[in-house]
C-alpha cells in the first residue's frame, strides 16, 4: 500500500487565489486532504488561457490544471449567510485554512480569525497578502510584479539601459505559497504543544527580500544599493558575463574563483584546448591564484572573448554533456522542451501524465517535489472540476477524528514556548540554500549545531576572506546573516576521529540536515542507511542540485546552475534579448522553504507514528515544480513559454515605468498593473483623464493587450514626471496595484518592512553591529526572533562537546590536543 504521506489525516480548506495555489498543492502532495473552495462562478483563473488542447473552456485553463492538483473542489457563496454557515461547519472539522484574499478580506465577510477560532479553537489560519495583515501598506493592492518590485528583487534584474525586468511567471507567488505551507506545518506542530491554533501572516513583499541573498541587510555596511548588469555579476574591479549564447540557446557559466569553482575553470580550459580553442594566455595562467574580486576588466574581457567563441561553437546539450563528464559548473538555460527531455529527470521518474478524462487528454506535470524513504510525496489527483465535490461539501468530514489526526486534550498555555523549543538539529554543509532552511527552525527555538572546520570552511566564509587579515573566516557578512541563532563547532572530518564524533552528535539530534554533493556523507559513514540503526527515528534531509540519484547526481553546481536548469533563466528578461537572472539565484531562496516544509512534515509524521525518514530534495526539481505552469503549457497546449519583459498575457498596462529623478539618482521606477476595465478607468482618473487614454483601442483589456505597444509610451511620459514614492501613494489611494521598484537602500527605509521588523539588529564579535533578516511569515502566538549572532568558526565546540554530548574534560582535552577540533 502506498504511503499516505507525512500530512495524512490533516484537513485543509483552500480559499486562495492564484497567489496561494501552490500552498494547497504542496500540502496535498504531502498527504493532507485539501479542499479547494471556489465562488459559484468559479475562480477567475479558469477564464485565463492558454487552454489545454487550444480549446477555450474554464475546465481547460492550464494555470488551473497545473497548480491545483492534489485537491478536491467545492463551490460556496461566502457572501451569503448560508455559504458562511456551511463554511464555518467545515472549519469546525478542519485543521487549517489558507487564504490570499488580501488584508481584511475575511473580516469583511464576517469570517475573520475570531469567528474561525470560535468555530474551532485549534484551527490554523494561514493568510497570504501583498504586504501583510497590518502596517502602513497592509490595505494596499499588490500582485507579483509589485511584490517583486517592492521586495527589492526586481531592481537589480535586467539591463542597465532598460527598465528592471521580471520573470514571465509569478515568482512571488511561488515563494509565498511555500512560505504559507511552511507556516501551516509549523503552526500544526505548535498546536500539539500549545493546545490552540494561530494565525500565520505571510507577506509577498517580505518573502521576495530573501532572493536578494542578504544584500539588502548588508547595505548599511557596504553602501551597495544594487544595479543591473544584464546576465552577469560584479567582482571587485570588473563586470562578468554569466549567460552566454551558444548554437541553439544559452548556457550559464560564471568566472568566479574559490576552491569550489577554480577546478571547473581549469577543466573547461582543458576542454577548449582539445578543440584547439584555448589561447596560450588561458593555458599558461596560474588559475590557482585566480580571484574574481582582483582581476581587472581588461583581463576579464580577454578571458571572456575566448570563452564566448568556444560556447558559440557548441550546442547547449554538447556543452552540458561536457559539464557532466568533467564536473564543470556550466548549465543550459533550459526551455520546457529541454526540461521534459532531461535524462536526469527521466531516471528519477519526475514527470507524471495526469489524465483528464472529461477533456480527453492527459497533462504532463512534475510529480514529486522531493523523495522520501517513507514515500508518499506527489500528485494525488487531478485538479478539480468546478463544484465536482459539492455533494461531499454538504456533508463535510463528519465530527469524528480523521484517520491519522492527533487530538490534543492539553489546555492552552498562556505563555507558549517557541515553536521548536527542545528540537535538536545537526547541520552539515554550507552556502545559503541549506543553512537558510535550518534558520527557520533556529529562529523558532530549535538548537541547531553546524559542523565545519578550518580545513573545509563554509565557502561563503571565503567571500571576504584574505589570509593574514583580521577576522579571517569570521568576517563574512553573508555568513553572519544566514547563520544567526546557531551554534558552531569545528570538527576535522578528514581525521579518523572526526566521523565517530559526528555519529555521537547524530545520536543527540532529532534532525540531520546536509547539502553536500552526493557521496560525501557516505564517505564518512554518515549516510542515512548507516545512521538509521543508531537512531531509528532520525529525520534526515539531503539537498543538492540534482538530488541523490540519477546519471547527473554528481554534477556540481550552485543556485546559478539551478536557475538555468529549472527554467527561470529562460523565462526572465526581454523577448529580444538574452535571458537574465532573476537576481540572486532563485533556487537558493526556494529550496530553504522546501527544506523547512519537508522537515516539519516529517516531524509531524514522526510524532504520529514514531517513524523517522530520509528526504532527498533536488533544488532543480523544486524549481520545476514551482514552474509547473511552464511544463503544462508545453505538454497541454504545445507552447514553449518565453520571455515577456514585464508584460502580462491577461493584464494591461502591466509593466515597469520610469519616474522622475531623485537627487542624482535617475534610476527610479514604478511597477503598475491594471487587472480589469474598472481599474483602467481608475487609472485614467488618476492621470487626469488625458485625451490619449480615451482612445477606443484602450477601452477593454483585450483591446489594451492588442495595442500595448501604443499604450505604454504615453503612460511612461506621465510617470516620468512624477516622484516614484508619491506616485505609488496616489495610485494606491485610487485603488491601483502599484509599487516603487525599490533598491537595497529603499528597503532599509521601507515603513512596511520596518513595521514587520524585517531587519533586526545583532552584534557579531567580528562583523560588529549588523542587520539580520527575518523570513516572510509571522505567527500570532509564537513569534520567532533573532537571539544570537552567527557563530565564529568553532566558537561553541567545547560547549557542544561537554554539555550536549556530556564528554569528559579529559577526553575533550585529549582530542583538542590532537588537533581534531579545528
Amino acid at each position: 500500500m502506498a504511503h499516505p504521506g507525512n500530512l495524512a489525516g490533516l484537513r485543509v480548506l483552500d480559499l486562495t487565489t492564484e497567489a496561494g495555489f501552490l500552498a494547497g498543492k504542496l500540502l496535498g502532495d504531502l498527504g493532507a486532504d485539501v479542499v479547494k473552495v471556489e465562488p459559484p462562478g468559479g475562480d477567475p483563473v479558469r477564464q485565463r488561457g492558454p487552454f489545454a488542447g487550444g480549446i477555450e473552456d474554464p475546465e481547460r485553463s492550464i494555470l488551473w490544471l497545473a497548480l491545483n492538483t492534489s485537491k478536491r473542489g467545492i463551490t460556496l457563496d461566502l457572501a451569503s449567510p448560508a455559504g458562511r454557515e456551511r463554511f464555518l461547519r467545515l472549519c469546525a472539522q478542519a485543521d487549517a485554512v489558507i487564504e490570499s484574499g488580501g488584508a481584511g478580506w475575511l473580516e469583511q465577510l464576517g469570517l475573520g480569525p475570531e469567528a474561525l477560532q470560535a468555530a474551532n479553537p485549534r484551527l490554523v489560519l494561514a493568510r497570504i497578502s501583498a504586504f501583510g495583515q497590518d502596517g502602513p501598506y497592509s490595505a494596499w493592492r499588490g500582485s507579483d510584479i509589485t511584490a517583486v518590485g517592492m521586495g527589492g528583487n526586481l531592481y537589480p534584474t535586467g539591463n542597465p539601459e532598460r527598465a528592471p525586468v521580471r520573470c514571465t511567471l509569478p515568482v512571488a507567488y511561488y515563494h509565498g505559497g511555500i512560505e504559507a505551507a511552511v507556516g501551516v506545518a509549523f503552526a500544526l506542530w505548535g498546536r500539539e504543544e500549545n493546545g490552540r491554533g494561530q494565525v500565520v501572516d505571510v507577506s509577498l513583499q517580505e518573502v521576495m527580500v530573501m532572493p536578494d541573498m542578504t544584500t539588502p541587510a548588508q547595505f548599511p555596511l557596504t553602501g551597495f544599493k544594487g544595479g543591473r548588469i544584464g546576465g552577469g555579476f560584479r567582482g571587485g574591479k570588473a563586470q562578468f558575463r554569466e549567460l552566454w549564447p551558444c548554437k541553439d540557446g544559452y548556457v550559464s557559466f560564471a568566472l568566479r574563483g574559490g576552491p569550489a569553482r577554480i577546478p571547473g575553470i581549469v577543466a573547461l580550459i582543458a576542454h577548449m584546448d582539445e578543440h584547439g580553442m584555448a589561447p596560450p594566455a588561458l593555458k599558461t595562467r596560474d588559475w590557482k591564484t585566480y580571484n574574481h574580486n582582483l582581476v581587472t576588466q581588461s583581463e576579464v574581457d580577454e578571458i571572456e572573448a575566448a570563452l564566448g567563441a568556444f560556447f558559440a561553437s557548441k550546442t547547449m546539450q554538447e556543452l552540458y554533456d561536457a559539464a557532466c563528464k568533467r564536473k564543470l559548473m556550466l548549465a543550459p538555460a533550459n526551455t520546457a522542451r529541454a526540461i521534459t527531455a532531461s535524462r536526469q529527470l527521466a531516471s528519477r521518474e519526475f514527470f507524471v501524465d495526469v489524465p483528464h478524462a472529461e477533456i480527453g487528454m492527459s497533462i504532463r506535470l512534475p510529480d514529486s517535489f522531493a523523495r522520501s524513504s517513507a514515500g508518499g510525496i506527489g500528485i494525488r489527483r487531478r485538479a478539480p472540476r468546478l463544484g465536482e465535490d459539492n455533494q461531499w461539501g454538504a456533508r463535510g468530514w463528519g465530527l469524528g477524528v480523521g484517520k491519522g489526526r492527533v487530538p490534543s486534550d492539553r489546555p492552552p498555555r498562556p505563555n507558549p514556548q517557541p515553536l521548536f523549543s527542545g528540537l535538536k538539529i545537526l547541520e552539515f554543509g554550507g552556502g545559503a540554500a541549506g543553512p537558510l532552511g535550518t534558520r527557520y527552525f533556529a529562529d523558532h527555538g530549535a538548537t541547531v549545531v553546524r559542523i565545519e572546520s578550518s580545513q573545509r570552511p563554509d565557502f561563503i566564509r571565503l567571500l571576504r576572506y584574505t589570509p593574514g587579515v583580521a577576522g579571517g573566516f569570521d568576517a563574512s557578512h553573508m555568513f553572519a546573516m544566514v547563520n544567526c541563532n546557531k551554534l558552531g563547532i569545528a570538527l576535522d572530518m578528514s581525521r579518523p576521529e572526526g566521523p565517530p564524533l559526528a555519529r555521537r552528535l547524530v545520536q543527540w539530534a532529532d534532525v540531520v540536515a546536509e547539502n553536500f554533493a552526493p557521496k560525501a556523507m557516505t564517505k564518512w559513514g554518515l549516510d542515512y542507511e548507516s545512521l538509521r540503526p543508531l537512531k531509528p527515528d532520525l529525520v534526515m534531509i539531503s539537498t543538492c542540485l540534482n538530488g541523490q540519484t540519477g546519471p547527473e547526481r554528481d554534477y556540481p553546481g550552485f543556485g546559478g546552475q539551478g536557475s538555468a536548469l529549472s527554467g527561470f533563466n529562460h523565462l526572465t528578461g526581454w523577448p529580444d534579448r538574452e535571458p537574465l537572472g532573476p537576481y540572486g539565484t532563485i533556487t537558493d531562496s526556494l529550496s530553504p522553504r522546501f527544506v523547512a516544509l519537508l522537515v516539519a512534515s516529517a516531524l509531524l509524521h514522526r510524532r504520529r507514528t514514531g517513524e523517522g525518514q530520509c528526504i532527498d530534495l533536488s533544488q532543480v526539481e523544486g524549481g520545476i515544480v514551482c514552474l509547473s505552469e511552464n511544463i503544462a503549457t508545453f505538454s497541454g497546449a504545445g507552447e514553449i513559454l518565453g520571455r515577456l519583459g514585464n508584460r502580462s498575457r491577461s493584464a494591461a498596462p502591466h509593466g515597469v515605468f520610469r519616474c522622475a529623478r531623485r537627487g542624482e539618482d535617475d534610476d527610479r521606477w514604478i511597477a503598475i498593473a491594471v487587472h480589469s476595465d474598472d481599474e483602467w478607468q481608475r487609472l485614467r482618473r488618476a492621470m487626469g483623464d488625458p485625451a490619449w487614454a480615451a482612445d477606443a483601442r484602450y477601452a477593454t483589456t483585450a483591446a489594451r493587450l492588442a495595442h500595448v505597444d501604443d499604450l505604454e509610451p504615453p503612460l511612461e511620459s506621465w510617470t516620468r514626471t512624477r516622484a516614484a514614492e508619491e506616485l505609488m501613494q496616489s495610485l494606491q489611494a485610487a485603488g491601483i496595484d502599484a509599487g516603487v521598484v525599490q533598491n537595497f537602500e529603499d528597503l532599509n527605509r521601507d515603513p512596511q518592512l520596518a513595521h514587520r521588523r524585517h531587519f533586526r539588529p545583532v552584534k557579531h564579535p567580528v562583523v560588529g553591529e549588523h542587520l539580520c533578516e527575518m523570513m516572510g511569515l509571522r505567527f500570532s502566538a509564537t513569534p520567532g526572533d533573532i537571539r544570537s549572532p552567527a557563530p565564529c568558526l568553532g566558537e561553541h565546540t567545547e560547549k557542544v562537546m561537554r554539555e550536549l554530548l556530556c564528554m569528559s574534560e579529559s577526553e575533550y582535552r585529549e582530542l583538542e590536543a590532537a588537533g581534531i577540533f579545528k
